[in-house]
């Protein structure tokens, strides 16, 4: 598969700032392969269009109970119109490299020279939240469950949440989620690297759904849950080796 056919297919779903950008970057990118690919700033100022009218609609959809809950209120589309439009040429940039990498869009996205100070972004309370529109948007998602359950697992983890028993952890959940939505599988709430076997394809799905995790925790900011994940994903391809 052309690598980037992949890079769109692996992020063209995902909720986050960082796999909304690289969507757009692989959309570009295939374009000017198939002699395609409008100019530069053309596509750009697309892009802003179709983050608008994603925003405008998630706005629209909010006087129904819940419903930005679950969808998201637009915050990653703010972010991406407020990139492409006030840092246009190093966005022009980044889209005319052959590559770009997790850590290229986060220093641009929140303007940190040094990744290691990208915690200062938002406060603990502000990180929080987004975790939970995370959650929730995985909750919307077919077969996205498990990845919500295990999100809120490492919360627990990293002793961010704390909870020890499966009482415990269930309150923390309803404080943290809502009354509305039953995690779908609890066990995942204690051991959110365990192995559910689902489809038979759990090899293949587990780990894919750490590193997502990991990606979008570093991608906030709670680098010492997303160091904990790693070592799970690190202990996991051992196991498989």
């Amino acid at each position: 598969m052309d690598k980037y056919r992949k890079i769109y297919n692996d992020n063209y779903k995902a909720n986050t700032v960082v796999s909304i950008f690289k969507s757009h970057f692989a959309c570009f990118k295939m374009q000017q392969q198939n002699g395609k690919a409008l100019d530069i700033n053309q596509f750009l100022d697309s892009s802003i269009q179709n983050a608008i009218r994603m925003k405008r609609k998630l706005k629209m959809s909010g006087i129904l109970p819940f419903v930005n809950q679950v969808l998201g209120t637009g915050r990653e589309e703010e972010l991406l119109i407020d990139v492409f439009e006030n840092k246009r040429n190093e966005v022009v940039n980044l889209f005319l490299q052959d590559d770009l990498s997790d850590e290229e869009i986060i220093r641009l996205a929140y303007d940190i020279t040094d990744h290691g100070k990208i915690n200062s972004v938002q406060n603990l309370e502000d990180k929080l939240k987004l975790v939970k529109d995370f959650i929730l948007k995985c909750y919307s998602m077919q077969r996205k469950r498990q990845l919500g359950d295990r999100t809120f697992g490492y919360l627990i983890k990293a002793e961010i949440i704390s909870a020890s028993t499966p009482k415990e952890r269930l309150d923390e959940w309803r404080k943290f989620i809502g009354e509305e939505i039953k995690p779908s599988n609890p066990k995942l709430h204690d051991k959110p690297n365990r192995s559910r076997g689902e489809f038979g394809k759990d090899s293949q799905v587990l780990p894919q759904q750490l590193k997502d995790i990991q990606k979008f925790f570093i991608e906030i900011g709670l680098h010492d849950v997303a160091d904990i994940v790693g070592k799970d994903i690190k202990d996991l391809s051992s196991k498989n080796n």
